[in-house]
């Protein structure tokens, strides 16, 4: 979640303004948050192609960042700096495995490939596509799940109304906002994603950015906790009453 603040463009404050303005558990997190940049995914390297933005997707999946950059770094220089369709499908599924891929996503990577090579997965044509279309035609590759196309239609395409409601921390954010007793499933995710329309993508981005926050507010109560038992002393509170 970037913030965006006074340089923020005409979609990011009527969505701020539009989601803010619900009365709603998440409307004070955006209210106090203001205007962001949803779709900002900091991704740690250039790509210049649907198909090389999904490449680098399925590299680092379950992926530290440091082997998913050397090993995107090797595939690239596998086919002379630019990933293209016809490239991947011209060499053997051997060179993408020598780049560092497992089998699964060596074949996940070829297999996209050959769709955006024989037209079945139209790159040209994703501007003038449904969510939907996009949706289908993605999770119809082996390897490419749900939550891959959301990301791709959010981060890449920049989809206003994305919501991925099997993310587990969009789930998390909104038992945490919502006060349930436990984490709500996708199906009802969905249906309480209904009143962000047509914002879900900025809601997303303001879930995720709520769930870092709290992260970072449990790793920096941790080592005072730590310090606490070290001196002896044990709290049940921060502020030890």
């Amino acid at each position: 979640m970037t913030r965006t603040g006074k340089r923020a463009t005409k979609e990011q404050r009527a969505a701020a303004e539009y989601l803010g303005s619900l009365d709603d558990s998440l409307a004070r997190w955006v209210r106090s948050t203001g205007p962001i940049d949803a779709y900002d995914a900091h991704l740690p390297v250039a790509v210049g192609s649907p198909l090389e933005w999904l490449s680098f997707a399925v590299v680092s999946r379950q992926l530290s960042r440091a082997s998913s950059l050397a090993i995107y770094g090797r595939l690239v220089a596998r086919f002379g700096g630019t990933i293209t369709a016809a490239r991947v499908v011209s060499a053997d599924e051997q060179a993408l495995r020598d780049a560092g891929l497992s089998h699964q996503k060596a074949r996940t990577i070829r297999a996209l490939a050959e769709r955006v090579d024989d037209g079945r997965l139209d790159t040209d044509e994703l501007a003038t596509m449904t969510d939907a279309e996009i949706h289908a035609g993605l999770v119809a590759v082996p390897g490419i799940g749900p939550s891959s196309a959301h990301r791709f239609m959010l981060h890449y395409l920049r989809r206003p109304d994305v919501f991925p409601s099997g993310d587990l921390a969009v789930r998390k954010a909104i038992t945490a906002l919502d006060h349930l007793d436990g984490v709500i499933t996708p199906k009802a995710a969905e249906r309480r994603s209904e009143p962000w329309q047509p914002y879900r993508s900025y809601a997303t981005s303001y879930l995720w950015g709520y769930m870092w926050r709290a992260h970072e507010a449990t790793e920096v109560r941790a080592p005072q906790r730590e310090l606490a038992d070290e001196g002896g002393h044990q709290s049940s509170s921060p502020s030890g009453s």
